[in-house]
């Protein structure tokens, strides 16, 4: 056992002494801001190079824990987007003394760094995409506080912000005064930061009811021969009314006319006008319109 021993030892020691070619990866590291910049993608960490030296060197350098790795020194980290063979030879070889570096097996290392800045935006909810129950209408201005927020993020990312930036619900069917805080989404992989990453968001609703209503026609202008007349005398009206205010509404709340000196020729009617009507009301129609002209003797 002695004897295998001591010829191993010797065979080793033997060997390296001897000069060898191998490839090897050598860590790097990369030296820049980092407080002013966002990494948007992980950055290379070793790089294959060809080597020659003797065998306790190799050993050295690839087994033991004794080598820093390589700094390459970024000025501007924000542009640049990739390092060549070219451009790492020279700071390989400076950074590996005692090492013959033949040639780097790593064509390109690809970087890619963006500055850091910060932009503040002014928070708006579209009240078009508030999911409301059926009959439920928004009936106050919506309140958000704060009113505003500030981006921290990549400058690629950022510039392409307007002035204002949209948050959405994920509430359905809001049926109730509203008063509730809501994330200020950003989307995933753009590293961004919200200060601060919720906002509230206030707003009242109420039910509104559509209603109709059968309303006489007033005839004006007509001939005094009543040669012709009205094809009908009654039109529906139908509008919109808060239902906290909804009451029985009757026929002295409305006035139609039609007027026969605004007959239009091209189909023989007359238009049907509303008057006047109750001041709470929203939204209101009249069905039909557009009243048809019939000789008296027809109607």
């Amino acid at each position: 056992m002695l004897s295998i021993i001591g010829a191993t030892t010797f065979w080793c020691f033997n060997a390296l002494n001897k000069d060898y070619s191998a490839r090897i990866n050598y860590p790097i590291e990369w030296v820049f801001d980092r407080d002013s910049t966002i990494i948007m993608e992980p950055l290379p960490t070793v790089v294959m190079i060809d080597v020659t030296s003797g065998g306790w060197n190799l050993v050295r350098k690839t087994l033991l824990l004794f080598n820093t790795p390589i700094s390459i020194e970024l000025d501007n980290p924000s542009e640049i987007g990739f390092y060549t063979r070219s451009s790492m030879l020279p700071i390989v070889k400076e950074k590996l003394n005692g090492l013959n570096v033949n040639f780097l097996i790593t064509d390109t290392l690809h970087i890619n760094i963006e500055r850091k800045i910060s932009k503040k935006v002014a928070i708006k909810i579209d009240s078009i995409s508030l999911s409301l129950e059926n009959s439920y209408r928004i009936t106050s201005p919506i309140k958000i506080r704060p009113d505003s927020v500030v981006f921290v993020g990549p400058k690629v990312y950022l510039d392409t912000l307007n002035d204002n930036y949209y948050i959405y619900s994920k509430e359905s069917e809001i049926d109730e005064d509203f008063d509730e805080s809501m994330e200020v989404y950003v989307p995933d992989g753009y590293y961004i930061v919200s200060l601060p990453s919720e906002v509230n968001v206030k707003f009242n609703v109420q039910k509104y009811d559509r209603l109709k209503i059968t309303i006489p026609i007033e005839e004006v202008n007509f001939p005094a021969d009543s040669s012709v007349r009205l094809s009908r005398n009654e039109v529906d009206v139908v509008f919109t009314v808060l239902n906290s205010e909804r009451k029985e509404f009757d026929e002295e709340d409305f006035a139609i006319t039609a007027d026969y000196s605004m007959l239009d020729d091209r189909d023989s009617t007359v238009l049907a006008m509303l008057m006047y009507y109750p001041e709470q009301i929203l939204e209101v129609e009249i069905v039909p319109e557009n009243i048809k002209i019939a000789p008296s003797k027809l109607r």
